[in-house]
């Protein structure tokens, strides 16, 4: 309320400064012509900007399509009562839920080759058959059969193709060059408006956990962007002010379901990479690891039971906030045949520093299937080299089973979802445990953060934190300590590595 008295304040001394500075009714065509003149000057130094926003779009509108889908047989299931995630394209809502409505779809997608090649968002064409995409091209012209060459669920893009000529490609530009504050243009068809030009800047880069896919090999590079981004923009270009496609248009974070200042474009490094495989094998070859990593920061700290990140950097004996921590290692993988261990922070691979997890995604994306690299990892604080063969990425992750149990007396349950006991001879024998120390998860309750997390029964808990456990007492007197301050915690699974419970 303040803070509005004083704008109108502000806004009332402006206003009686003007009238009483201003020309008189005599005088009023001198004083108008004046600020006529005056905005004919400024237009001469703003004039260059708008001509480049003219020119860019004039550039690039040839290369946007629109994509609309729809399904030719009614969905016997579908209701329509959800809205769609803020991540998908636009879906008509009703207020009247009816069996059997046709599903339908739009999204935006761009001209990458003069043969027809057209790239746009996985989840734009997800579950149409090719004869249910409509491509409508920049001067109207619609193709009512679209060849799908290739999909990439782990980057949410897709390669779709048209038959015809004198198609206009885009120029992909190089996303590694683009900077915060850059000015970008996004173009594309939101809520079907076709050929939908905004402006906006670069809000910041590398952003990643912004679609909630639940896949273990999601690559995520995103531009997040004030450029006006809409359901019906994905699959379109986020593009420079030389015309050059730096982005994806992806997803948009939003409560409203539509354009709140936060939209995300992955980035053109990635998108072109999967575009050339895609369109020279109709599929995505990549190398992978078999982990789960975090950056070095805070929240990490805060999960380990550490004060803060410098306490990370002193305790595992980092030159400085670097590397990526490794919180997971799935069995028969190449991390674990190599022997890469939860805990071990990967500081670089084949002589390039790694910085943070995207370092990391990084060059494991580039790395060659069925060659070795040198991976480096600090143990201990002490730093070894281990051979890493890399193999091809499987659909989905192998090995994450676990043993179903009987259920123990009077097992300790925690808000967390958590029921666990201690892990006795007996059972440890029956389990093939023996020797092992921790407690034995009993049952996990649905939708809570353990199962998030992926805890399940007969899973085995060695750690809270950087701290081992060797009984239920153990167990509930660190879970406490987290608990009380209300901060994520991670726990060490056998098999599994840390989980984050939050």
């Amino acid at each position: 309320m303040k803070c509005m008295k004083l704008l109108f304040l502000s806004f009332l001394v402006t206003s009686l400064s003007f009238l009483y500075n201003y020309p008189t009714f005599a005088g009023r065509d001198a004083g108008v012509d004046k600020l006529k003149q005056e905005l004919i000057e400024l237009e001469k130094i703003t004039k260059p900007l708008i001509e480049t926003f003219r020119k860019v779009s004039q550039l690039v509108s040839p290369s946007v399509v629109s994509l609309s889908t729809e399904k030719k047989e009614p969905s016997k299931n579908s209701t329509d009562t959800e809205p769609p995630p803020p991540y998908q394209d636009f879906q008509p809502k009703r207020d009247h839920p009816t069996e059997n409505v046709p599903k339908k779809g739009l999204g935006s997608g761009i001209i990458i080759d003069d043969r027809g090649y057209i790239l746009t968002n996985n989840h734009v064409i997800s579950g149409f058959s090719e004869d249910e995409i409509t491509v409508v091209t920049y001067n109207g012209e619609q193709y009512k059969h679209s060849k799908i060459v290739g999909i990439d669920p782990n980057t949410d893009l897709a390669v779709v193709k048209i038959e015809g000529e004198n198609f206009l490609p885009a120029e992909f530009g190089n996303s590694e060059e683009v900077q915060v504050g850059d000015w970008v243009i996004a173009i594309g068809s939101p809520f079907g408006y076709q050929q939908t030009v905004s402006t906006g800047i670069i809000s910041a880069k590398g952003r990643t956990h912004v679609i909630p896919f639940v896949l273990p090999f999601v690559y995520e590079d995103f531009f997040q962007t004030d450029a006006a981004i809409n359901p019906g923009n994905s699959g379109g270009p986020l593009v420079n002010l030389r015309g050059e496609v730096i982005g994806v248009n992806t997803a948009i974070a939003t409560r409203s379901g539509g354009f709140q200042g936060v939209g995300f474009a992955i980035s053109a490094a990635i998108a072109k990479e999967t575009a050339e495989n895609i369109m020279a094998a109709g599929t995505v070859i990549r190398g992978y690891l078999g982990v789960g990593t975090h950056d070095i920061n805070d929240d990490l700290a805060v999960s380990l039971g550490l004060k803060d990140k410098k306490e990370i950097i002193n305790r595992f004996g980092l030159p400085t906030e670097m590397g990526a921590f490794v919180l997971e290692v799935w069995s028969d993988t190449p991390a674990s045949k190599a022997g890469i261990s939860p805990g071990d922070i990967i500081s670089e691979i084949d002589g390039k520093r790694i910085d943070t997890t995207t370092d990391l995604q990084h060059a494991i994306r580039r790395a060659k299937v069925d060659t070795k690299i040198i991976i480096k990892v600090i143990r201990d604080r002490v730093e070894s080299a281990l051979e890493v063969f890399v193999e091809r990425q499987p659909e989905d992750l192998a090995g994450k089973t676990y043993v179903a149990i009987r259920k123990l007396d009077e097992p300790t349950k925690f808000s967390l979802g958590l029921l666990v006991n201690d892990l006795n001879q007996d059972i440890a024998k029956s389990l093939g445990l023996e020797g092992e120390k921790g407690v034995l998860v009993v049952d996990v309750e649905v939708n809570s953060p353990a199962e998030r997390a992926g805890i399940k029964p007969g899973d085995l808990i060695t750690k809270i934190g950087t701290k081992e456990v060797h009984s239920v007492i153990e167990f509930m007197t660190l879970m406490d300590e987290f608990l009380e301050t209300n901060s994520p915690v991670s726990v060490f699974v056998k098999n599994k590595g840390f989980l984050t419970l939050k």
